[in-house]
């Protein structure tokens, strides 16, 4: 601490007084505290985040895929097919798979240690049969198999578009032509027809 004497003058009296002030080592030392406190604060903050949602595209579709901490009795109707539930892989083992696979590594780990959430695609009585993806290789995944009362990290997602519709392809130049061709001498054997029929009324 440093000790400052400040004089002051006051209705003809002198008086004399201390203002200790503390030293830049006791500065410093505060300032690390301080530090050390927000820190501490910060970091199960930070920790506590959700995983943002990652965008893929299956079928055509792009899907915001994120991440939902609850079991299947407390969010039932998510366990379906869009636009109803969020999961549209539901009912499909090889969606499940596909859409893990894509997401790969950014949704964070699910309930197995070493695996991203789960991509649920079945009820079984009463457990949810899905897929976790391996979070350092795309070509494992593993099976799980989740009580359905049980909180654990599901995988759901959110359309963004709609699949484009189909256009039916065209004929082939040559496939058109033949049908031209086949149509006119349809035509013309008609016309032959009605000709014969006609002068054979007339003679009769």
């Amino acid at each position: 601490m440093i000790g400052r004497r400040l004089h002051q003058h006051c209705s003809g009296f002198n008086s004399f007084f201390l203002v200790f002030l503390p030293s830049p080592a006791m500065n410093s030392r505060i300032n690390a505290a301080l530090l050390t406190v927000s820190a501490t604060i910060a970091l199960p903050l930070l920790g506590a985040a959700p995983a943002s949602a990652f965008t893929v595209t299956v079928g055509s579709i792009d899907y915001d895929v994120t991440v939902l901490n609850s079991s299947y009795n407390s969010n039932s109707a998510l366990f379906q097919l869009p636009p109803t539930g969020q999961m549209p892989w539901w009912g499909s083992d090889t969606l499940a798979i596909n859409f893990a696979q894509q997401v790969y590594d950014q949704l964070g780990s699910g309930p197995t240690s070493g695996y991203g959430p789960v991509f649920a695609y079945e009820l079984s009585g009463t457990d949810i049969l899905g897929i976790s993806q391996n979070l350092t290789n795309t070509l494992s995944q593993k099976d799980e198999t989740i009580a359905d009362s049980v909180d654990v990290n599901y995988a759901i997602a959110t359309p963004l578009n709609s699949a484009p519709a189909s256009v039916p392809a065209p004929l082939p130049v040559f496939g058109a032509a033949a049908a031209l061709g086949w149509s006119r001498q349809l035509r013309k054997r008609i016309a032959e027809v009605k000709g014969t029929t006609t002068c054979r009324q007339q003679t009769d």
